[in-house]
């Protein structure tokens, strides 16, 4: 066994290290960001549906172990400490994150009332864990595992909240979304229907919960791992809303931000909601997923992604007359001047 471990170390630093190497000598050509709007200082942000922070105050769990049938996971409960019945919001971190890299999106949602449940998937923990997890299970391994992570919440709730009476009665079990950011917001298509090519087979990879109502996906890739292609969202079956910005690019991976946005020109006719914000990045700066990048946090498009998100499933959840108006109005555009704007189709 020790001999084991030891050769899976040793496969794993060549794999760093090879990783290092290409970066130094193989580097692809650099990005040329485009000329991106600023918000408006004068901006009426006022008539922005769910810009202020929710008038709920927000009580953290911060960590729960729940035993399901792949074994434990580990998860943080968000809820509103005033009474109630809230819709349940399923969290999906990105590629090598973690369950708490999210804070001020899932603290937003709460206080305007939901109930939001994020687990680290086997991939959490940074880079290091994040190839371990790889290697052992594969990547159809990982992709497959993260959104049953979330259909294991879904089926362990009454376990779930037995140490917290209070949890347990915030949830409102009959109105659930699934939401995340990148290689997340995949996994939370994937429980509204999308899907993915299995390497070396014809088949696709499945994992469609159909307790799922709406899907919030935060900067979902485009083609990824020979695996999500043009076909992995024509049959979504739920609402969802997808976002982006024009600096949402990586030099080796996604050249393009218009790939983040493959997912709304793809899914199925009506049930597509699209925010892109002039000049947000992946991580909005700094403000989530990668928290110790040494870069300006944007935190006016943060704000418009928290907006638009809220609106989007109080009209979906809640069945928000004003919410959905907002949405299907050119009122963020005309008040941000098109620093932010939303489409549908």
């Amino acid at each position: 066994m020790k001999t084991v471990k030891r050769l899976s170390l040793t496969v794993l630093f060549l794999l760093i290290g090879g990783w290092g190497l290409y970066t130094l000598f193989f580097k692809p050509a650099p990005l040329i960001l485009p000329d991106a709007k600023s918000m408006p200082e004068d901006a009426e942000l006022s008539v922005v549906y769910g810009f202020e922070p929710g008038p709920l105050a927000v009580s953290v769990i911060p960590e729960m172990t729940l035993a399901t049938r792949d074994g434990p996971l580990t998860l943080t409960a968000f809820y509103p400490e005033t009474e109630g019945a809230y819709p349940l919001l399923l969290f999906s971190h990105g590629n090598f994150s973690n369950r708490r890299a999210y804070d001020r999106i899932i603290r937003h949602w709460v206080s305007h009332g939901y109930v939001v449940l994020a687990p680290d998937h086997m991939d959490a923990g940074g880079m290091f864990n994040g190839i371990l997890a790889m290697m052992r299970y594969g990547q159809d391994g990982v992709m497959q595992q993260r959104p049953r992570d979330l259909i294991n919440i879904l089926d362990g709730l009454d376990s779930l909240v037995v140490g917290s009476a209070e949890l347990g009665q915030r949830i409102d079990r009959s109105r659930v979304a699934a939401t995340g950011h990148s290689f997340g917001a995949f996994t939370a298509q994937m429980l509204g229907g999308a899907d993915a090519a299995v390497p070396e087979s014809d088949a696709r990879m499945r994992e469609t919960d159909t307790r799922i109502q709406a899907v919030v996906a935060f900067s979902p890739p485009g083609p990824m791992f020979n695996m999500v292609d043009e076909q992995s969202w024509i049959n979504m079956s739920v609402p969802q809303l997808v976002t982006t910005g024009t600096w949402d690019v990586e030099a080796r991976f996604f050249r393009d931000w218009r790939l983040h946005a493959m997912s709304y020109d793809r899914g199925v006719e009506g049930l597509n909601s699209l925010l892109v914000t002039e000049g947000s990045d992946h991580y909005f700066g700094n403000l989530i997923c990668r928290l110790e990048l040494e870069t300006e946090p944007q935190a006016d498009a943060l704000r418009m992604a928290n907006a638009v998100s809220l609106a989007f499933l109080d009209a979906q959840m809640k069945g928000i007359s004003q919410a959905r108006e907002f949405l299907a109005s050119d009122t963020l555009g005309v008040v941000t001047q098109g620093f932010a704007q939303v489409s549908q189709r």
